[in-house]
Parts: C-alpha cells; structure tokens; sequence
C-alpha cells in the first residue's frame, strides 16, 4: 500500500514536532492521569494518538495519508482495534516514525536513591565517581566529585562521535582535551564536548566540585 506523510509545512522528523493544534483547550485545575497501555495493541494505540497530537493532524489527515479509515483509527487510538502489520507501517511512516519506535514497551521506573548504588574512590586523589544511569544502550550518566585542585586520570578516547554534556552542580571545572584546556565551567554551566579525544577533568579551585557527565556512544 503506497503511503504519504501528513501534510505540513515541512516533512516531520521523528524528534521534532511541525504544527501545534490551535487554540488548545485548559485543563481543569484536578489532576488527571491516563490508564497505563498495557498490551501492545494498547501501546501501539497510545504511541499513535501521542505521536499524532505532537505533530498537531487531525485523524481525517492521518486517513488520508495512510489510506487507513479515520474510523478505524480511531478505534486503534483506544486500542480496540489491532491493525494488520501493513497498516501498522503505512500509520508508523505517515506519523514519520517506524513500527518498533511505535511498539516499544515504555521503560519501567528506575529509582536509585543518594546512598545507593556502588561509588568509586581514588585513593591517591579522593575523586569520587558514581554511575547514577544507563537508561539505553550507548548512554551513561555519572555523577563526579572533585576535591580543591584535584585532577582525574586520562580518560582514553570513546568511540568515534561520541558525545559528552558535562553540568557542574557545584563549585568550578576545567575539561582538557588532548592536554590543552577546552573549556572553564562554573556552577550551573553545561557543555557538550566531542568524546572520542584523550580528555581529563580538573578542579582549579580550593573548594569541591561536583558535576554530572551523560556521555552518548553512537551505534
């Protein structure tokens, strides 16, 4: 079945919305929470209707671009209907996205509390480094105290384009790459910096630092 993307002012990438629907009503002031989808029709459904609200079409639209009935989605939307795998597809790439992106069971929670979790010392430098996250393959987030004037070991060089945002919570840093300084952060600061060069973190100042690190490997 030939398909189409919605109609827009520009083709809708899978990370970032087009048109917003106007004149979006208020919500009530009560607090309003939706059921959980629990089986993968149901998941399929919500993952539709979320994906179409953030892209601002109507139902109509999505019909006409995937040659799906606007009826039929709608029942899809509350998961009562279970699509055959070639409406499944035709909906996925009229929404700009693919199937297992639509179909992905969401993340179960994950809570690690301050006094959790295994933290590592050095001995000789009293940096303290403690892996907070993994939340998907290829994505770290690490949580790094830095005594006064202490400076990490060389990191060795991550995987070609690789990413690392640095944040610094408290206190001020110094990230040097290739030996050379790249950037100073102050409290609050966050840079992105390539991840796939010889880098080390310092603290020029007396007093601690602290700071996060999400470093993103591509594959």
């Amino acid at each position: 079945m030939p398909t189409s993307r919605v109609p827009g002012p520009s083709a809708p990438s899978r990370s970032e919305s087009t048109n917003s629907v106007p004149n979006t009503p208020k919500r009530s002031g009560r607090a309003h929470t939706d059921p959980v989808p629990a089986t993968p029709q149901e998941r399929f459904g919500a993952a539709v209707r979320a994906r179409r609200a953030e892209l601002g079409i109507t139902l109509e639209q999505l019909a006409h671009a995937s040659g799906v009935s606007a009826g039929s989605l709608s029942r899809l939307e509350r998961g009562s209907l279970n699509p055959s795998l070639q409406s499944a597809i035709a909906i996925s790439e009229s929404l700009g996205s693919d199937l297992n992106e639509l179909t992905r069971p969401a993340a179960e929670l994950t809570v690690l509390r301050r006094d959790e979790g295994p933290e590592y010392v050095d001995p000789d430098t009293g940096i303290r480094r403690k892996l907070l996250a993994r939340p998907v393959a290829g994505v770290e987030l690490i949580h790094y105290t830095l005594p006064g004037r202490s400076t990490t070991a060389e990191f060795a060089p991550h995987p070609a384009k690789t990413v690392e945002t640095f944040h610094v919570i408290t206190g001020t840093v110094v990230i040097l790459t290739d030996g050379a300084e790249l950037v100073r952060l102050d409290h609050g600061d966050t840079a992105q910096t390539p991840g796939d060069r010889y880098h080390r973190i310092s603290n020029p100042l007396d007093q601690e630092a602290t700071l996060t690190i999400v470093t993103t490997i591509p594959h």
